[in-house]
């Protein structure tokens, strides 16, 4: 059931709760970008409570803040059929974020989590290291979105510590965050120990060349399960993005890599433009965001 992008409100969600107790057919719902709060969000995570159908529950865009999406964990506590759900753009805070974080130590259930863009204030990644000690002993979340979490070099070191011990996570979106180069070695030390992640987004961060040289060797000789790369908008220049078109020779896993928004000079563009340019691509050009032309003799 997509309900997405109306205007039911509270008193909406409140009928939508009743329902949901006594219903079990219904599988998905969406409930994104529907104005209510945490009134609305409350009502919704009783109903959950009792309700054993629904595998997947998206309230992103509702404004349903720190007490509403505390709701939402203590529904997860006793819950045990949502498999996705999506907190994205509900402004959720550190509190509701770390709650989220100790139910999901025990909740094997929950495949798929977004929070991406909570409300933080703290800028020394205390929540990062909250998710990171919850990745290191859950056995469920196979896909974590940590959009716009304002994660710095020392939670990326976090992350790399945690998930050396968790073999089910395969999508990490870190995107929008500000891991520099050497938070970007720490993920690269990630990749190294060849990481059951097969997804990782670090798109909108600050990476730079050393990063992107790191991450590059990683994937060169080591990691065998990365399959796609979000590197745009990186400060990256030639020696970076060459690294990294140059490492897809030796890696043979790696299918997609995304690299719009960093600046290329004519080196770069060759690099990239030899990974597409023959009979059989390294990399399909569907499968990357840039096309290399040729004006006047030159890529």
């Amino acid at each position: 059931l997509n309900l997405s992008y109306n205007a039911i409100g509270n008193p909406g969600a409140v009928q939508l709760a009743n329902m949901l107790k006594d219903d079990q057919g219904l599988v998905h719902l969406n409930l994104a970008f529907n104005d209510f709060t945490e009134v609305g969000a409350e009502s919704i995570a009783q109903a959950m409570q009792l309700n054993c159908s629904v595998k997947e529950l998206s309230l992103a865009g509702n404004k349903i803040g720190n007490q509403g999406v505390l709701h939402i964990a203590n529904a997860l506590q006793v819950n045990a059929t949502i498999e996705s759900i999506d907190l994205e753009d509900t402004d959720l805070k550190a509190q509701s974020l770390v709650a989220l974080c100790t139910v999901l130590k025990c909740n094997g259930v929950v495949h798929r989590l977004n929070v991406n863009r909570p409300l933080l204030t703290s800028v020394n990644d205390e929540t990062t290291v909250h998710i990171a000690h919850m990745l290191k002993v859950n056995r469920g979340l196979q896909e974590l979105h940590l959009s716009k979490h304002a994660i710095r070099d020392y939670g990326a070191e976090r992350l790399w510590e945690n998930l050396q011990h968790n073999q089910t996570l395969r999508v990490l979106d870190l995107s929008c965050n500000r891991i520099g180069r050497d938070g970007a070695a720490w993920l690269a030390k990630l990749l190294r120990g060849n990481s059951s992640i097969s997804t990782l987004n670090l798109m909108a961060n600050r990476i730079e060349d050393d990063g992107a040289e790191d991450i590059a060797e990683a994937l060169s000789i080591y990691n065998t399960n990365l399959t796609k790369l979000h590197v745009g908008s990186n400060t990256l220049t030639s020696r970076g993005l060459c690294a990294l078109a140059n490492c897809l020779h030796h890696n043979t896993t790696l299918t997609h890599i995304y690299v719009w928004g960093n600046t290329f000079d004519h080196d770069a563009c060759k690099a990239f433009a030899a990974l597409l340019s023959s009979i059989s691509p390294r990399i399909q050009p569907h499968n990357i965001d840039v096309k290399p032309y040729i004006v006047d003799g030159i890529t």
